[in-house]
């Protein structure tokens, strides 16, 4: 039984959750668990959603978007997540790298680019992470050095969502020494001499998208593949964090919706019946189901207020640290009481677990939210 959740659904909302709840489990489920073994991502997949205009929603029409609210589009990024959460993930990094270039990026670059990212033809990649600065934003140290008519890009980045798989790369380089002021970024495609694709990660959850190393060997970058001014890098990835941290917010409500629907149908069949904790687990499971509410509640007025062009920083925060936590509770409890089931391959349960785990992590640590959200409680202080 589908779980109930305020407010109702706008009509358009409605529509395209449906039609990517049509999607998903006509093309992504009866896969998931073979694609999960052998990290596989469905290229072929990708473009049909691009093609039923879900890849894209909120971005304007003349680019090939959906022109849609941001409601719209976290509502199918939560619908999607309710499955295999890895396809999720790969379609809220690509509207990052389209967020990039449609505040940042100049004309002839969002002619170019955007109508090969909304339609689903090409993957888009975000590149901010290197080794020794995975939580601060501003840490990196691949080197882009000013030459004739562009830049020469060396050094590596790591842990890249989708990489490998991605048609088209955002990546935040250093152009000075200043530390947030001299970041630049770039537009990489994937066959630019020079650049390549380093090691591949080994991953506990979201194995069906490639975490990837970037390597960056004397890459030359014409000025052209500039995205924005020289030192806009931070602004750039700045722009797009609060996107990407509500996105995994409603990856984690989708894990949630699915985790909690799949207790009701186990205490309503045969598992219920024997169970001698059933009103303890329900219980616990209820408390779940207003604690998700609460969290699709700020992804509403976040979504609303960033379709105002509102700034929804702290808002996101709050929502990547409640929606990941929230996932990997209900999952781990979800798994645990269902005991040796929980924990069998076959069951999609085990792989809600491992998938909501990475949740905590991407995008920003959930450390690193609350270090944000009680800096903000200082300045209200």
């Amino acid at each position: 039984m589908a779980l109930t959740f305020f407010p109702s659904l706008k009509l358009d909302e409605s529509a395209s959750r449906i039609k990517a709840e049509t999607l998903y489990r006509q093309y992504i489920l009866p896969t998931a668990l073979s694609d999960d073994r052998k990290e596989l991502f469905r290229r072929d997949v990708f473009q049909k959603f691009g093609l039923e205009g879900l890849i894209a929603l909120s971005v304007p029409k003349e680019y090939g978007g959906g022109g849609a609210s941001y409601r719209c589009h976290y509502g199918v990024i939560e619908e999607m997540a309710r499955g295999p959460i890895a396809f999720s993930v790969s379609v809220a990094v690509t509207n990052l790298v389209m967020g990039g270039l449609l505040a940042f990026g100049n004309e002839k670059q969002k002619e170019n680019y955007l109508p090969k990212l909304t339609s689903g033809e090409w993957l888009g990649a975000f590149s901010l992470s290197e080794p020794q600065s995975g939580s601060d934003a501003a840490g990196l140290n691949l080197k882009a050095t000013k030459v004739q008519s562009g830049y020469r890009l060396t050094g590596t980045k790591c842990w890249c969502s989708s990489g490998g798989d991605a048609d088209l790369y955002l990546v935040m380089t250093r152009t000075g020494e200043h530390k947030t002021k001299d970041i630049t970024a770039f537009l990489v495609t994937k066959n630019t001499p020079g650049f390549r694709i380093g090691k591949k990660e080994k991953k506990l959850g979201l194995r069906a998208s490639a975490l990837t190393e970037l390597i960056f060997e004397d890459c030359f970058i014409s000025e052209e593949h500039r995205l924005g001014k020289e030192g806009d890098g931070f602004a750039v990835a700045l722009s797009q964090l609060d996107t990407g941290r509500i996105g995994i917010g409603a990856c984690g409500t989708g894990i949630a919706t699915a985790a909690i629907e799949r207790m009701q149908k186990e205490l309503n069949g045969d598992f219920g019946k024997h169970c001698q904790f059933k009103d303890a687990v329900a219980q616990k499971f209820s408390e779940y189901y207003a604690r998700l509410q609460a969290v699709k509640m700020l992804i509403t007025t976040a979504s609303e207020l960033k379709d105002q062009g509102q700034d929804i920083k702290i808002l996101a925060s709050q929502i990547k640290l409640l929606g990941s936590d929230l996932a990997m509770e209900v999952s781990h409890d979800l798994v645990h009481f269902l005991g040796e089931r929980g924990v069998q391959e076959e069951e999609e349960v085990e792989r809600f677990f491992r998938d909501a785990k990475a949740l905590q992590i991407v995008e920003g640590t959930n450390q690193i939210q609350k270090l944000v959200l009680a800096r903000e409680m200082e300045k209200m202080a």
